[in-house]
């Protein structure tokens, strides 16, 4: 009786360290997953910003900062920055390579009561890019269509205050 004991203790051990291990696993897999869009299509200094949205921050010296979110897919990132205006500015940069200076255009109806848009994408650095400047803080759903070039990001969702603050730190007065 005492060694049937031992080896459905044994087992019981073994299943344990096996559970312990796979879930040790997947847990690594995802954060080197998450870790890796912070360096999609190359980018550098790129750090975590609002984690469980996805949306990252880079801040580099003497400039103001911008946010970022890689999509689900892989297939692009949308970038937003505030410029030295106040205005801010949208990117969406696709992990498609093309030659500089290149450009891609297409009129676009994204419904059936509207003149169709003519939309454009840019290569800039090696890669396709959208570009789009909003006034104030874009609380939107913004998407777009360029041939089979897609993108759709809820900035609705994205929390524009660290652009905001350093903007403002940027243009203060002593006073």
């Amino acid at each position: 009786m005492s060694k049937l004991l031992i080896y459905i203790t044994g087992a019981l051990m073994l299943l344990i360290v096996a559970i312990a291990s796979w879930n040790t696993f997947k847990t690594l897999m995802d954060i080197s997953e998450r870790n890796s869009e912070l360096t999609f299509m190359g980018s550098s200094g790129w750090r975590w910003h609002d984690e469980s949205q996805r949306i990252q921050i880079k801040r580099v010296k003497n400039q103001l900062p911008a946010l970022r979110k890689v999509s689900e897919n892989g297939d692009y990132a949308s970038l937003v920055t505030i410029t030295q205006s106040g205005s801010y500015r949208g990117f969406v940069f696709f992990d498609t390579d093309c030659e500089d200076g290149a450009i891609v255009t297409e009129r676009v109806p994204y419904d059936g009561t509207e003149q169709a848009k003519l939309e454009v994408l840019h290569c800039l650095h090696g890669k396709l890019v959208y570009i789009e400047t909003w006034p104030s803080a874009p609380k939107i759903n913004w998407q777009g269509r360029i041939g089979d070039f897609q993108f759709q990001e809820a900035l609705s969702n994205w929390d524009f205050t660290p652009l905001q603050k350093a903007y403002l730190k940027s243009v203060a007065e002593l006073i």
